[in-house]
C-alpha cells in the first residue's frame, strides 16, 4: 500500500506507528520521516492489515545494515510481526551480500532484546546515557549474517 503513497503521507503513518508503539511517544519526528524516506540508503519493511501497523526501518550501506527503528502499533503487539519483520530483513540481507546487521536497544527493553538474541543478536557493546526522556544506556547489538546460524 505505501508503494502509492506520497512520500509526506509515508512519513505520517511511520509516525503514528511509531508514536503509539512508544510509552513517551515517538523519539523520531514526521519531518524525521520524511528526510529518512528520501536518502537512497534508507528502507523500510511494512507489516499491513489495510494499512500499515508495524515496521522495520534500516539503512544499507555497502555490506552492512544498521536497524533505525522497529515498531508495532499496540493492538498487533505478541502476535510474531517483528519476528516476521527480521526474517524478511534476513532473507533481504542474504541476497545482498550483507556481512553484518547492528542496532542499539534500550538496556530496559526486554521484550526487544529477547526478540533480538532468539534471532540470533549479540550485544558487542554499549553507549552510556544514549537515549532520553528516560535517560538510559543503549546496548549495542551484532549479527553476523555470513552463515545460518548468526554469530554462533
Amino acid at each position: 500500500m505505501m508503494k502509492d503513497v506520497p512520500l509526506n503521507q509515508k512519513a505520517q503513518q511511520l509516525w503514528q506507528i511509531n508514536n503509539a508503539a512508544y510509552p513517551t511517544g515517538s523519539p523520531w519526528s514526521v519531518e524525521e520521516f520524511y528526510q529518512d524516506l528520501q536518502q537512497k540508503h534508507s528502507h523500510y519493511l511494512l507489516e499491513e492489515e489495510t494499512s500499515p501497523v508495524a515496521f522495520l526501518g534500516f539503512h544499507q550501506v555497502v555490506d552492512e545494515i544498521e536497524i533505525t527503528n522497529v515498531a508495532t502499533l499496540p493492538e498487533y503487539k505478541c502476535q510474531g510481526l517483528g519476528k516476521k519483520l527480521f526474517e524478511r530483513l534476513l532473507a533481504h540481507a542474504r541476497k545482498q551480500d550483507i556481512n553484518q546487521i547492528f542496532l542499539e536497544v534500550r538496556a530496559s527493553n526486554v521484550a526487544a532484546r529477547n526478540l533480538y538474541e532468539q534471532m540470533h543478536f549479540q550485544v558487542i557493546g554499549k553507549r552510556k546515557n544514549y537515549y532520553h526522556a528516560p535517560v538510559e544506556d543503549a546496548l549495542i547489538m551484532n549479527l553476523k549474517v555470513g552463515n545460518s546460524h548468526g554469530n554462533e
